[in-house]
């Protein structure tokens, strides 16, 4: 029922339209009033027939945004073709303004065939609309140049109106049966709600194309006169596509997926082609076609003047096309570059899941020895009868022991098999500490050390004893690096970058040959015997357990940069100028 009324109130005002319209035409007959009154109706149908169209402008795909804009445009075009001719009918003595509106009634069809070539009911628009529009800008070329070629030129002057009328009526219906052929192509390639459009405006369009048909028939009986009811047919078909664009109005379809996409742009490229390609064949027909010299030679200049425009704006086509595959490609370079680096990151979780993984079975593998030392060793320190110097002996092996299992906890812990407790610390206070541990291993590689550390910035929350790991390994690697030059200089500096507390080591070293592969598990720069490639490797997995971000690079200088961002945590004053008395214990 809701469908059927919908349908039936459109019909009643539609009827009520038509019985006002043939009142009015029968009642005042043939003459300028009947003349204006059907100009400002036939002025105002297709305004109003815009209403319809431009409702659809806010809809989220831009291909419907188009599409409906040009039949707008379209109807716009005819309500000023008619504004013209009421301004040509109350001044007798302007009939070139007659003549510019029939070039304004041609044109109206462009935009119509160009909205098609949109093609609104497909997915996917990328930047193809940007030099869609020369497309335009040429078709409206080709079409000009087909006006003046076959209405203006053999039928220039008053003279030849005869020739004039016949010549654009016959065009204009051409352009008119092109575009219901068009259409008849979009209905057969959709489904659904678009193919309900589709018809709406086929329907719409082969009746305007009818129309003149009729009118040219009228007028060969003499039965026409402007305002008559043969006009009804040209309302109805404005007023059937402002019903189309109420009808997409209520229905919001949305772009139907396709199987086989077409490529959409180039329907509107090949027209165009087809154009520029027509226009040195039809002033070749010029030149041998039987007509006046007069004739021959506008015909043949606007060939050449259109042939220049349509030069011009393949042109500036072929440069935004050339535009555009170079950003495309800049776009899949991008793209292939941020799928190498995922590619990387989660080869390098893996490793490093694996390697957590073997870190807690060999860590449980030792816990049951080391147990057993430390019986052993408890037991012997027990016997009272044992010699001092085997109770001495006793106690390193417990020691070491001691560091051993300290060592196990810190393999577990790299595995995530135990949880390190964590508390606020201080960045700067952090650091210091790791530099008084490697004080003399620096000295010892002549290595000097430039400290700039912001002061109060705020607290990170980590474990202590893990991050002073982090520390102490890249210091240790920094002084490694520059030990065969015999020394060089380490900056490090702290600051607050957004909500995060950054800290960067800036070495003089001869930088690293591969940076990429500087957190891989098992990749080391170091000698044979020198080092597992393991150091950093966990010290990217402590980092990413405290929520921060590590990353190496070449300085432009020389050397190689370790940057190390932990979120902040923001204390009050109080708490802040406490955490800076507090030492880390190491």
């Amino acid at each position: 029922m809701a469908n059927s009324g919908s349908l039936t109130n459109p019909l009643l005002v539609l009827a009520a339209f038509v019985g006002v319209y043939s009142a009015v035409s029968l009642t005042l007959g043939a003459g300028l009033s009947l003349d204006l009154f059907a100009n400002i109706v036939l002025c105002l149908v297709p305004l109003a027939a815009n209403l319809g169209f431009l409702a659809n402008g806010g809809s989220p795909y831009r291909r419907q945004n188009t599409f409906w804009a040009l039949w707008a445009i379209a109807c716009g075009l005819w309500s000023l073709g008619e504004l013209m001719l009421a301004i040509s009918r109350l001044n007798l003595n302007r009939p070139a303004l007659a003549q510019a509106a029939d070039f304004v009634f041609f044109m109206s069809v462009v935009p119509m065939i160009s909205a098609l070539a949109v093609r609104p009911h497909r997915r996917g628009i990328g930047r193809s609309l940007r030099y869609g529009y020369l497309d335009l800008a040429l078709l409206t070329a080709w079409a000009a140049f087909l006006y003046g070629f076959f209405v203006v030129a053999p039928g220039a002057g008053i003279e030849n109106l005869s020739v004039y009328n016949r010549n654009y009526f016959e065009l204009t219906l051409a352009a008119n049966l092109a575009l219901v052929a068009a259409l008849v192509l979009q209905y057969r390639q959709t489904h659904g709600d678009w193919r309900n459009l589709y018809a709406h405006l086929l329907g719409a369009s082969a009746l305007h194309a009818a129309t003149w048909l009729l009118i040219r028939w009228a007028i060969a009986r003499g039965a026409y006169f402007p305002g008559s009811l043969y006009d009804l047919p040209l309302l109805a078909s404005f007023a059937w596509l402002g019903y189309a664009g109420l009808q997409a109005y209520r229905l919001r379809p949305a772009p139907e997926e396709s199987a086989v996409r077409p490529a959409d742009h180039r329907s509107a490229l090949r027209l165009s082609v087809i154009g520029i390609l027509s226009l040195p064949m039809l002033g070749c027909w010029a030149m041998v076609a039987p007509s006046a010299p007069a004739v021959e030679r506008v015909r043949l200049d606007l060939t050449l003047g259109t042939i220049m425009v349509g030069m011009l704006i393949l042109l500036l086509r072929q440069r935004r096309v050339d535009a555009y595959r170079r950003a495309l490609i800049r776009d899949t370079q991008f793209s292939l570059d941020k799928t190498n680096r995922l590619q990387t990151h989660l080869v390098l979780t893996e490793k490093l899941a694996s390697l957590g993984q073997l870190a807690a079975d060999a860590a449980r593998e030792i816990s049951d020895p080391l147990a057993a030392i430390f019986g052993y060793t408890d037991l012997l320190l027990s016997e009272a009868e044992v010699p001092g110097s085997v109770q001495a002996t006793a106690r390193k092996i417990q020691s070491q022991a001691h560091r051993t299992g300290a060592l196990v906890d810190n393999l577990l812990r790299f595995a995530q098999q135990v949880t390190a407790e964590k508390c606020l610390l201080d960045m700067n206070a952090l650091l210091s500490s790791a530099i008084e541990l490697q004080r003399f291993h620096l000295s010892e590689r002549k290595v000097t050390v430039q400290l700039d550390l912001e002061p109060g910035l705020p607290a990170i929350r980590g474990n202590a004893k893990l991050l002073l790991q982090v520390f102490y390994e890249i210091v240790n690697n920094a002084a490694d690096a520059m030990k065969p030059a015999g020394g060089g200089e380490l900056a490090i500096r702290t600051w607050l970058e957004g909500g995060d507390v950054a800290v960067k080591f800036s070495d003089s070293g001869p930088g690293i040959e591969r940076t990429d592969l500087v957190f891989d598990p098992f990749y080391t720069t170091k000698a044979v015997g020198k080092g597992t490639g393991l150091g950093l490797s966990m010290c990217y997995g402590i980092v990413n357990e405290h929520g921060g971000l590590i990353t190496c690079r070449n300085r432009a200088e020389g050397g190689a940069e370790f940057r190390i961002e932990l979120p902040a945590v923001i204390l009050p004053l109080p708490l802040q100028n406490l955490l800076k008395s507090a030492v880390p214990a190491s």
